[in-house]
């Protein structure tokens, strides 16, 4: 019962940004054939991909996490600052428009 629990809060925190981010908000979006999970605030962005894709490739998955914060924060993402693997990405965003 203890291993269950335990791997139920383990599989809730996926997706969730660390709590001294200052990330507060959050949404899902879809692009580039992936699912991400977006936290952000007005400055940073951190988008977590959520599918299940055999050996995907970071020159697909970066665009597409790009895509998919912009799309949720309505912000642009500055060029050249999205930097992490295939399961996260971060990022820094332009919000002066908004």
């Amino acid at each position: 019962m203890r291993a269950v629990l335990s791997a139920l809060l383990l599989l809730a925190a996926c997706g969730s940004p660390h709590p001294l981010d200052g990330l507060t908000r959050s949404a899902t979006a879809s692009a580039g054939g992936h699912d991400f999970r977006v936290n952000w605030n007005l400055e940073t962005a951190q988008a977590t991909r959520m599918n299940r894709v055999f050996r995907p490739r970071l020159d697909d998955v970066l665009p597409a996490a790009i895509a998919a914060t912009e799309q949720v924060t309505g912000c642009a993402v500055r060029p050249a600052t999205a930097i992490g693997d295939v399961a996260l990405v971060n990022m820094t965003l332009d919000c002066a428009g908004r």
